[in-house]
């Protein structure tokens, strides 16, 4: 009998050769070239059960493997793993024979994939903990970076529509970031059967990366050329219109069913065509269970066991079916050769040579019989220890769960599933669990797990636990997952609300000299309240007056130093004085490193920033992104990367900003993340502004997402001035007065009062004086000063006086903004010194000395120069020739020339970091870095990696001349 669907050695071999399929075949060859050639791929081959999928794979890549010496990984995925989180990753490395985190390949970044390859749950458990799933996708990305730099790599998953979710979610991570890589992903499916893999394969398509091939049915001329095979000779033409007609086409059922005829001893003729008909009714079905029938009920009962343990035989193999099936072990090993010499069985695995003939076994038998099945096969397995992942996928495919035990069994998988960084396959299990009870702390995992993928569906979750009868300290708990999980919706509103009354009623309970646990609870949920309070606009207030109610701690726990981080934050933005902001601040940072979450340290931060303490504040970001970088945190990476480029703009480090800016918009653009760019975004207009890019900048603010920017506090503000200068450099001086007007509102129904937040009344006093409209600037500037002299750092006193000078007259201006730059000198706000010195002399040259104005604007050209704003040096030359200056002749560097991304990477590999080590640094890939470093190349006029150094060492000297 010709069959498709026997496997030699893990692979499905049937016709002597491959029928048709030329047109599929080049297609398929052609891909498969250019991807392993480095121009990475994946292709999914899509059609009915039997077309001949598995059989095209089968003739095609051992050839294209040998051809490029590919590492080939393949896997048949099984619907009875596809809730395992992982499942298919695990099965497809396998071969690799990863065991632990000591094997080479799982150095550096790669080692955070070991709890996706492993199944001992106490494994994983210990090296992932709680953290996001992000980790496990970054170690296998790099895993596959590893395998792939030795040859090309290939990844097979046949029956793709029975892969788990988050096998799939992790080939949509890699895909997204394959670019430059010698890699092939080829994912087989049926047409006909939706499984849990079938939306994940839906998302794949979407990718430029990927390419679908359907395959169709067989024609007539190959049905003929197959009849020859089988049944030696020429069929009649009636023959093959009976065969197509009865077979679709379809490969496995045309071998099936002229295999069936050459048992009959027929020949292809006409004669034959009655009996094509009668054995092609069912032909698959009927062919498989009539030589079932025919064996011995020992032998049928094996059949039914290795169908409902899913062809993944675990640990005893034979001996498991033997208790499963009750049949005794003799009678087992006599039962599959049977079964193999009637090709049910594979020859060399306890597996079946098609899925389809495993659905047929199922099918035939009884629903009752298999559901008695499972339950004994997910007893058994739990019995034997197995991992609760293994039990519960057994559990997953019963209609009821008759028995206590299995819920247990469920939830424990859930734990090892969140644990191992598949926090999707948890959400399956729970669900299953939340159908037979509703147990307060299943609800609660569940919203936790959601809240990756489905915060709304999260919010849900815990919405319905907090109409449930809690006591005080549950509802705390609860209400603090909550509000976190509504910042993620920007729901701050509503969570805010949530928190001050959960709060209330907590402190009522405890009194106001609660225990330790009590304490440390409260403190949470006040922390957590800060935090998700200081988010919009709208719930500021409330949020002040609060704080006004609540005592500070001491700062002994890291929530207590989340509160004062917290506080520290208010303090600035509410102009208290700067001596106590900067006291909370410190006291919040004094703690342990990794004490505190993430975001209290920026807000901390945030506050020594305002201060001018610009050291204590780039200490505390370095610590975020040190902490962000050794966990695989994305997300605090790129937000901590956001913040320290406003520092680095307000100081005048312009180069490094670009670079912050730029190395975190690389990583947001190759995440899915909704909503989540707006401060890089502007950060990159703003970097463009100081360029004289102005088409550019107007595109970068295009991509920020406006339906709610005035509502939230600190992304609005930053996007309106951004977007008023824009519109300030383009001459619409009504609509960048207009847009800092809305950034005002915001700021003043916030209640942020400390003028240092933004400087949009600094731009509204120059706009102003452009216009001659002094007199309408000098209310905004006058209250701007009082401001700036209650939280008392010079640099906010300089800015006053800067502000103030731009509306004197000219000689009165002098003698103000000659006070501004005395101030200004002496912080580090270097931008802010250029542009005083700038507006000195232009009041210089306005008042008529002109060798005052040439003196202030070439230190004004010098240092814009030196901080990188074209714009403020453009500025500075052209007053300067207007004051009887000469410009000198600009010798710009090369390195002038690079992007904030393309520095930064020079200067990494130029410390003598490997391309490796510089990708996994910044979360980009290999591929950008080598973009990178070749346009860094180019640009310095360099032909290897050693004159980096020397390159970037290179300044040009001034050139001389005169006054």
């Amino acid at each position: 009998m010709v069959d498709d669907g026997v496997r030699d050695g893990g692979r499905r071999t049937g016709p002597s050769r491959f029928v048709g399929r030329a047109t599929e075949v080049a297609a398929l060859t052609a891909r498969a070239r250019s991807a392993l050639s480095g121009r990475s791929a994946a292709v999914l081959l899509r059609g009915p059960a039997g077309i001949g999928k598995t059989r095209l794979l089968d003739d095609l890549l051992p050839g294209l493997a040998l051809e490029h010496r590919a590492t080939v990984l393949r896997v048949d995925c099984r619907e009875v793993n596809s809730a395992i989180g992982y499942g298919a990753v695990r099965a497809l490395f396998a071969p690799l024979g990863i065991t632990g985190e000591d094997d080479p390949r799982l150095a550096a970044s790669a080692r955070w994939a070991l709890p996706a390859l492993v199944t001992d749950e106490n494994a994983a458990a210990d090296e992932l903990g709680g953290t996001p799933s992000y980790r496990v996708l970054h170690g296998l990305y790099w895993l596959v970076v590893t395998i792939a730099a030795e040859a090309p790599l290939v990844l097979v998953l046949d029956d793709a529509h029975w892969c788990d979710e988050s096998s799939l979610h992790w080939l949509d991570f890699l895909l997204r970031r394959a670019e430059g890589l010698p890699l092939l992903v080829v994912l087989a499916h049926r047409t006909e059967t939706r499984g849990a893999g079938s939306p994940g394969l839906d998302a794949l398509l979407a990718h430029a990366r990927c390419t679908s091939m359907d395959l169709g049915p067989l024609t007539t001329e190959e049905i003929g050329t197959l009849a020859v095979d089988v049944l030696g000779g020429v069929p009649t033409p009636a023959f093959l219109r009976a065969c197509a007609e009865v077979s679709g086409g379809n490969p496995l059922l045309t071998a099936r069913l002229l295999g069936e005829l050459r048992r009959d001893g027929a020949v292809p003729d006409d004669t034959a065509v009655a009996r094509v008909e009668v054995v092609g009714r069912d032909v698959l079905a009927s062919s498989v269970l009539l030589r079932l029938a025919g064996l011995p009920e020992h032998a049928r009962a094996v059949a039914r066991g290795v169908a409902v343990l899913g062809g993944v035989v675990p640990g005893g193999g034979a001996e498991l079916v033997s208790v499963l099936a009750g049949v005794q072990a003799r009678l087992v090993h006599m039962s599959m050769e049977a079964l193999r010499r009637n090709e049910v069985l594979h020859p060399t695995e306890l597996d079946f040579v098609h899925d389809e003939v495993r659905s047929a076994v199922l099918g035939a038998t009884p629903a009752e019989e298999v559901t008695r099945l499972r339950v004994r096969a997910a007893r058994l397995l739990n019995d034997a220890g197995r991992p609760a992942e293994e039990v519960a996928n057994q559990l997953m495919l019963l209609v009821d769960l008759p028995e206590q035990w299995m819920l247990g069994v469920l939830t424990d998988a859930a734990v090892h599933a969140e644990q191992r960084g598949a926090p999707d396959a948890a959400v399956s299990y729970l669900n299953r669990v939340l159908q037979h009870t509703d147990q307060l702390p299943v609800r609660v995992q569940l919203a936790r797990c959601l809240a990756h993928s489905d915060p709304a569906g999260a919010l849900e979750q815990l919405g319905h636990v907090l109409t449930l009868n809690l006591d005080a300290r549950q509802r705390a708990e609860v209400t603090v997952q909550y509000g976190l999980t509504a910042l993620a919706m920007q729901r701050a509103p509503e969570a805010t609300k949530l928190l001050g009354d959960t709060l209330a009623e907590l402190s009522e309970v405890v009194g106001p000299d609660p225990g330790p646990a009590d304490r440390d609870l409260r403190t949470r949920l006040w922390s957590a309240l800060l935090f998700i309070g200081s988010d919009e606009k709208s719930t500021m207030p409330v949020l002040r007056e609060l704080a006004r109610r609540m005592p500070l701690p001491d700062g002994e726990t890291p929530a207590e130093r989340e509160v004062l981080a917290m506080a520290s934050s208010l303090a600035a933005v509410e102009c208290k004085p700067v001596e106590h902001a900067v006291e909370l601040a410190r006291r919040a940072l004094r703690g342990p490193s990794g004490g505190m979450p993430r975001w209290a340290v920026l807000n901390a931060a945030f506050t020594l920033h305002m201060a001018d303490k610009t050291d204590e504040a780039l200490a505390a970001f370095g610590s975020v992104l040190e902490d962000s970088r050794a966990h695989a945190n994305l997300w605090s990476y790129c937000m901590t990367l956001a913040s320290r480029a406003v520092l680095y703009h307000s100081i005048g480090e312009l180069s490094e900003f670009a670079a912050d800016t730029h190395t975190a918009l690389a990583v947001f653009e190759q995440e899915p993340w909704d909503n989540a760019g707006t401060v890089p975004w502007v950060g990159l207009a703003v970097s463009h502004l100081e360029r004289a890019e102005l088409d550019e900048a107007e595109a970068a603010l295009a991509r920020v997402r406006t339906d709610r920017i005035d509502d939230l506090i600190w992304e609005g503000p930053h996007y309106l001035m951004a977007s008023a200068k824009l519109r300030w450099r383009r001459g619409d001086l009504d609509g960048a007065l207009a847009r800092l007007s809305r950034c005002a509102a915001i700021l003043d129904e916030s209640g942020i009062a400390n003028p240092l937040f933004t400087r949009w009344w600094v731009d509204v006093a120059c706009i102003r004086a452009e216009q001659g409209q002094q007199r309408q600037a000098r209310e905004v500037v006058e209250r701007a000063q009082d401001l700036a002299q209650q939280w008392g750092t010079l640099r906010g006193v300089g800015l006053g006086l800067l502000a103030e000078g731009v509306l004197a007259e000219p000689r009165r201006a002098v003698r103000v903004l000659a006070e501004a730059v005395d101030v200004l000198s002496a912080t580090p706000a270097r931008l802010d010194l250029a542009h005083a010195l700038c507006r000195l002399g232009q009041a210089s040259l306005f008042a008529d000395d002109a060798k005052g104005a040439r003196e202030h604007l070439r230190g004004a050209l010098d240092l814009a120069t030196r901080c990188g704003s074209q714009v403020l040096a453009n500025e500075a030359g052209r007053l300067l020739v207007l004051a009887g200056g000469r410009l000198r002749k600009e010798i710009r560097s090369p390195i002038d020339g690079l992007t904030g991304s393309e520095r930064r990477v020079a200067v990494m590999a130029a410390e003598g970091n490997s391309n490796r080590e510089i990708a996994e640094s910044l979360f980009v890939t290999v591929r950008t870095v080598e973009v990178h470093l070749t346009n860094v190349y180019r640009k310095l006029g360099l032909s290897r990696r050693a004159e980096l150094p020397g390159a970037l060492a290179r300044t040009p000297a001034p050139e001389k001349g005169s006054t």
